[in-house]
């Protein structure tokens, strides 16, 4: 998939969560930072909304849950830029 085509299909996604709590977040950590992602980044963002659902993503944004570990990198770079 091309680059601009991953940063079109994870915005709809992000944008179409369901809940207000992911909305916000899902803004806040994706939406917000798309431009300064790489391609790969894009792709984990991709795999992980393919492996996760919305409520256990969120989880992962709370701390609530232990991130998996093939997801820290893009973890780790999304929640540092805030």
């Amino acid at each position: 998939m091309s680059f601009n085509s991953l940063k079109k299909s994870i915005k709809y996604r992000v944008l179409y969560s369901g809940t207000k709590e992911t909305d916000i977040l899902y803004k806040r950590y994706f939406i917000d930072q798309l431009d300064k992602l790489s391609k790969k980044d894009l792709e984990d963002i991709e795999s992980l909304f393919n492996q996760f659902s919305d409520n256990e993503i969120y989880d992962f944004l709370t701390s609530k849950v232990s991130l998996p570990l093939e997801f820290k990198g893009i973890f780790n770079k999304i929640l540092n830029e805030k």
